[in-house]
């Protein structure tokens, strides 16, 4: 496997709070809190992921060269039979008007389920966490096609939102700023080697991490997108920070090209090894090992930059 490093951690590391983890039993029970193997390319700069060529075709099968990256030398299964999705992000982009917004911000203030996945999931992790990630603090989300957790920060009274995608964006709500993933490395590595590098507060990734390096949304073919995304969060968030994940979860990994992974006691330890895991919101682990609808929200913080 291949997370690779931070390659502006602060030489003068700083003194990080962690918050007690709540235990998870059903993550106890089904090896979720494994510590992972060591990384094998610990010297590889994780933000190099963004000059990777993007996939501007659909690619059905993962090329053979690849496959033990993919499946980490055959411990995780690959299945072509879930489905196959492509979107070419060539097009005029999206358009996030106020109002647009604002259908969502009016069903955060009377607390209904929103959003692509019509959730309350989201209402007890921002009631919980609020005062310490969103409320006046710079939050940045990964992935979004739809400003729905873009509205409930901004709702709670984060002080501004950036949202990294794929897709070109455009919006005129206030405090609401949208950058692409190529754009958004370049401007930080240039950031970091002036001095200016700027930090996020908190990081919000909602069913997204899970596509990454699958080629379904035009991103770069790549076995370790997932972990090297991860790595760069670790850049992109203050030591201490928090970074708020939903992928799908089961008590066994899988791949489902190219619709998305599922991660379970081999690759979930990988992807969170940066962090400490907090806590587990979302009830109703899979008894189904086909099951990849289970998406509950970890609460993780960053350890990069920390003593």
């Amino acid at each position: 496997m291949c997370a690779g490093y931070c390659p502006w951690v602060t030489v003068k590391l700083l003194s990080c709070a962690f918050l007690r983890r709540t235990l998870n039993t059903e993550f106890r029970k089904n090896g979720m809190y494994c510590k992972p193997p060591p990384d094998s390319c610990p010297s590889y700069n994780a933000w190099l992921k963004d000059e990777l060529p993007l996939t501007l075709s659909p690619t059905r099968k993962i090329p053979t060269e690849l496959l033990p990256n993919f499946t980490l030398n055959s411990l995780i299964t690959v299945n072509y039979n879930v489905g196959f999705q492509y979107f070419n992000y060539s097009g005029p982009g999206l358009n996030w008007s106020i109002n647009f917004v604002d259908t969502y911000r009016n069903q955060v203030k009377r607390r209904q389920p929103f959003g692509t996945y019509e959730t309350t999931a989201l209402y007890p992790v921002l009631e919980t966490y609020s005062e310490v990630a969103v409320h006046n603090k710079n939050c940045a989300v990964i992935g979004s096609q739809y400003p729905w957790i873009e509205a409930a920060l901004l709702e709670f009274a984060a002080a501004t939102v950036t949202t990294i995608e794929y897709n070109r964006i455009i919006t005129d709500v206030p405090n609401l700023f949208t950058i692409t993933p190529g754009v958004f490395a370049a401007a930080q590595q240039k950031d970091a080697a002036s001095g200016n590098l700027k930090l996020f507060d908190s990081v919000w990734c909602y069913s997204t991490l899970e596509h990454d390096g699958l080629g379904r949304y035009t991103d770069p073919i790549n076995p370790y997108g997932d972990f090297q995304t991860m790595t760069k969060i670790s850049c992109m968030l203050k030591p201490g920070g928090i970074l708020f994940l939903a992928v799908p979860i089961n008590k066994y990994d899988a791949i489902h090209f190219n619709l998305h992974r599922v991660y379970g006691p081999i690759r979930l330890p990988i992807l969170y090894r940066y962090f400490h895991l907090v806590q587990v919101f979302g009830e109703g682990f899979p008894l189904n090992s086909n099951d990849h609808t289970w998406q509950p929200i970890l609460v993780l913080q960053n350890k990069i930059g920390c003593k």
